[in-house]
């Protein structure tokens, strides 16, 4: 248990995060544009799996059921970096705006 004078410290950091960190503008239009972008790679990947590197084609092939198929997709994004799946993004879905990935990446360096 904390004293009363690092509870209060505490209670003032954590305000100082949630307004700018987690709640602050940028943020959420970052954290917004990188949901959309996975909502977008996941079922893509898992639908076309001939887009995935060779490697991970032959895991997929091999998963013997659609959850294990989804584990690996969703491992294969986690492994992305920020601007590899921005650009993967670009290439791959239709609509997207090559673009997004300076913009986007520049958002993620500042936070």
């Amino acid at each position: 248990q904390f004293s009363p004078a690092v509870w209060t410290d505490l209670k003032v950091i954590r305000q100082f995060l949630f307004e700018r960190m987690y709640r602050a503008p940028s943020v959420v239009l970052v954290r917004q544009e990188v949901t959309e972008t996975l909502n977008d790679l996941f079922p893509l990947f898992l639908e076309r799996t001939d887009l995935l590197p060779k490697q991970w084609r032959k895991d997929i092939v091999e998963a013997t059921d659609e959850t294990k198929r989804a584990r690996l997709v969703a491992d294969y994004i986690a492994g992305m970096t920020d601007r590899f799946a921005l650009q993967e993004h670009a290439r791959l879905v239709t609509g997207a705006d090559p673009r997004r990935i300076s913009a986007l990446s520049g958002a993620l360096t500042q936070l």
